[in-house]
């Protein structure tokens, strides 16, 4: 964008206008709480945030699924796997048998509304199910800056 065009979008503030935008932002900071349990209720809230699984044929919502925490992120990829990232081919059946349901045990974790077990979600989700939910995980991964493969 040329410097013309920049400054025409972008007015240089008044000496008046920058003081007054300062008083606003102290006047603003000094309404925030600084009450540690209120701080610490907000956190909690904030983690509690629930976004849509949407049906990308139907656009339905199919589900409430909640962000992960870090714990959470942590444990999507046992440790155990973790060798076989590159190769997923090569992991031992009964590595795999371990893990059958890791994926079904996440859901019912995740999966806010509705709230159900994981055997009900392995009874009750289908293969495009799992695939969408797997990427809506990777889409809040990928929008924290975190890269996660076949988790």
């Amino acid at each position: 964008m040329p410097k013309d065009e920049f400054i025409r979008k972008h007015k240089p503030l008044t000496k008046k206008e920058v003081v007054e935008k300062f008083h606003e932002m102290r006047k603003v900071k000094k309404e925030m709480t600084t009450d540690a349990a209120v701080l610490e209720q907000n956190l909690l809230e904030f983690n509690r945030i629930t976004d849509p699984l949407i049906d990308p044929e139907t656009e339905k919502v199919l589900c409430w699924i909640r962000r992960p925490t870090m714990e959470e992120l942590e444990k999507f990829i046992p440790a155990e796997l973790l060798e076989y990232r590159n190769t997923p081919e090569e992991i031992p059946k009964s590595t795999m048998e371990k893990y059958k349901d890791f994926q079904f045990e996440m859901m019912a974790n995740l999966i806010e509304n509705p709230k159900k077990s994981a055997d009900w979600w392995k009874k009750n989700s289908n293969l495009i199910f799992q695939q969408l939910f797997q990427l809506h995980l990777q889409g809040v991964m990928e929008d924290l800056g975190i890269t996660a493969e076949n988790f």
